[in-house]
């Protein structure tokens, strides 16, 4: 027995030695793990330190009512988890969509625990509500919030509450995209704020040559064309073989008329791209608007030769070719449209005022009979028939072709005009009047056929409707001297003669050369009683007529001015050397002067031209009479009454003549005898 207990004591010995060796081996173990665990899983390590620190302070919560500690917010975040620890940061982009799926504290049932995200909440408990970050970027730039140094807002969070208590906040780092502000800028139908949002969006990336062009589009859109030029600039500075920068920088300068900048730029295009045949075409139409229109052609041709299906170049080409007179060329190239495009149309007016312009009528007929075919409501295309059918010397088809397109048309002032002008030239005025004012219903201000209906009116006697639109004209056309020359001779037959020496003064003094204005003027003068001003617009009229020569030498003759009057006569016979009166008269001024012999030298130059005038013979009695020779004025007034019996200077001179002759023969018979 004492051995067995022995035994069985030495027995429970060794066993209890046993249970000792495999406690501290397990002690080695465990620390060999956790010395492993540390340098190749630290994170397990840190798992177990977290979860230890957990679970004391769980107890504390639990058993001792502590405050619970905030550990981490388990999220969702565009459809991946995440772990967003206590001290560290939620990124939030206008792509992203999130949301806050548990909380890691130590309320773990989470029963007293809410989460409110600052900006984005929905109110109350935002725990497992699916949020994006569009809203909150949204907020901040409507806000303004954002400051200029950067594209980084931090002043919002995620807001864990225990008990209504702030618990933790977790901090939202927004942040904000150079495409936020272009995405705004797309989104707002407010230029202005677009134009802002822009700017925002090139501040935060200066590089980004894309917005810059956008921006610019805006600006060349609203007129700011320097502005738009700036931006193209910056482009090309980033990247000075951006053809969208260069093209669009040509046009900007197209459209300020600077085609000088506009040919550097595009020249610059074709040498990056020589088969560019836009830039071609832009070299075109600028050298065109410069006058210069064989480069532009030159230009064109290039344009044409890189991209032959393109209608619209291979169509300026044409018109380039119209224009330089070079028809032939201009026909080949609309004819090509016509073959080959869908959009033909105008091509075929070009043709046919191609055709309208070397007035090979039938083919002008032709092409436009065609357009009409493709668009049987094109006014344009009736009213160009119209004009062929006129070369053609076709009235009938020319009018009714007007008709037609003012049918179509009724208020195109350009075709009311042409049927007016066709009414017109048919002479049917009432018709070309009703037209021609049914154009200024439309324009009041067409200066063209306000200058018909006052010549209408004019032509028909309707002086008070013409003064009308001369008035109106005069307006328009301030300077032309014809505008008051017509309104002084509409105000002369209307008997307003104050208001037609007025204008006729008008017309004179803008340079009319007319000598009909100085006529008028003079006449005018002489309605309203003033001679001598008169007489100073007859002298003034070159050359004078045989009328005028005789207004100014009676005048001068009445003024006893005889002088004058003589040179005028004298000017009477030059223009008529064998017209009796001019004798004559010359013959009566010489006689006013008292030079006797140049009168009888005149008045017997008359009778050669005309021996039927008894005037003319009593008139050289009459000087005959004053110089002594009284047998010739005998005879004189002999053959003045036997050509008027009636001449009463006849009749009382003869006598008294013969009386006189006898009376001195008989002194001569009485001397003769002493």
């Amino acid at each position: 027995m004492e051995a067995e207990n022995k035994d069985n004591n030495g027995q429970n010995k060794g066993s209890g030695h046993k249970i000792l060796l495999i406690t501290g081996t397990g002690a080695v173990v465990i620390i060999i793990l956790f010395v492993l665990l540390y340098f190749f899983y630290p994170q397990s390590v840190e798992w177990i330190k977290f979860n230890a620190v957990r679970g004391s302070n769980i107890v504390s919560y639990y058993l001792l009512q502590g405050k619970p500690h905030f550990y981490y917010l388990a999220m969702e975040k565009n459809g991946k988890d995440i772990i967003v620890r206590a001290g560290e940061s939620l990124e939030v982009t206008y792509r992203d969509e999130f949301a806050v799926r548990a909380v890691a504290s130590d309320d773990l049932k989470g029963e007293f625990t809410t989460v409110s995200i600052e900006g984005l909440g929905k109110g109350g408990n935002d725990l497992g509500v699916l949020l994006r970050g569009v809203d909150l970027i949204n907020k901040i730039m409507l806000k303004g919030e954002l400051s200029q140094s950067g594209g980084t807002i931090s002043g919002y969070s995620i807001r864990i509450n225990h008990k209504n208590e702030l618990l933790a906040n977790v901090p939202i780092k927004v942040v904000i995209t150079p495409q936020d502000w272009l995405r705004f800028a797309k989104d707002t139908k407010n230029v202005k704020m677009q134009i802002e949002y822009l700017k925002k969006a090139i501040e935060y990336n200066r590089e980004d040559t894309g917005v810059r062009k956008i921006l610019a589009g805006i600006y060349t859109k609203l007129g700011k064309i320097d502005d738009a030029i700036s931006q193209y600039r910056d482009v090309l500075e980033l990247n000075s073989e951006d053809k969208v920068a260069l093209r669009e920088l040509a046009e900007c300068y197209i459209r300020k008329k600077e085609y000088d900048h506009a040919i550097e730029v595009s020249r610059k295009l074709v040498r990056i791209n020589p088969q560019d045949a836009e830039a071609y075409a832009t070299l075109g139409f600028s050298f065109e608007e410069k006058g210069l229109w064989e480069q532009a052609i030159e230009n064109y041709k290039t344009a044409v030769k890189n991209d032959p299906e393109n209608y619209t170049i291979r169509f300026r080409l044409g018109e380039a070719y119209v224009h330089v007179k070079k028809i032939n060329p201009a026909i080949e190239q609309y004819e090509y449209i016509v073959r080959n495009s869908k959009d033909k149309n105008s091509a075929l007016l070009a043709l046919g005022d191609a055709y309208l312009k070397i007035r090979k009528y039938d083919d002008a007929v032709k092409y436009y009979k065609e357009a009409v075919r493709y668009q049987p409501r094109f006014a344009a295309a009736y009213a160009n028939l119209a004009a062929a059918y006129a070369g053609k010397g076709n009235p009938e088809e020319e009018l009714h072709n007007l008709k037609k397109a003012v049918a179509l048309s009724p208020d195109e002032p350009v075709i009311r005009f042409n049927l007016a002008a066709a009414y017109e030239k048919r002479k049917l005025d009432l018709e070309a009047i009703k037209e021609y004012e049914h154009v200024l219903k439309i324009k009041p201000d067409d200066s063209d056929a306000i200058e018909r209906l006052a010549e209408l009116y004019f032509k028909r006697g309707k002086f008070d409707h013409s003064v009308k639109y001369h008035e109106r004209l005069s307006k328009i056309h301030p300077r032309n001297p014809s505008v008051f020359a017509s309104l002084g001779f509409a105000y002369g037959e209307l008997k307003n003669y104050n208001l037609s020496v007025e204008n006729y003064k008008k017309a004179i003094k803008l340079g009319g050369k007319n000598s009909n204005l100085h006529y008028n003027l003079a006449y005018t003068y002489g309605k309203l009683g003033k001679e001598k001003e008169a007489i100073a617009e007859y002298e003034k009229i070159s050359p004078p007529t045989k009328e005028i020569l005789s207004i100014l030498a009676h005048y001068y003759l009445k003024e006893k001015k005889v002088d004058q009057a003589i040179k005028y006569y004298k000017k009477i016979v030059m223009l008529e050397p064998k017209k009796a009166a001019s004798y004559g008269s010359l013959g009566y001024a010489y006689a006013a002067r008292g030079d006797w012999d140049k009168a009888i030298e005149n008045y017997l130059i008359a009778l050669k031209y005309d021996r039927e005038d008894d005037e003319l013979y009593a008139n050289l009695g009459e000087v005959y009479e004053k110089k002594g020779l009284y047998q010739e004025a005998l005879q004189a007034y002999t053959n003045a009454y036997e050509l008027n019996p009636e001449s009463s200077r006849a009749k009382k001179r003869i006598p008294r003549l013969k009386i006189l002759l006898l009376q001195k023969k008989l002194q001569k018979t009485n001397k003769e005898q002493e």
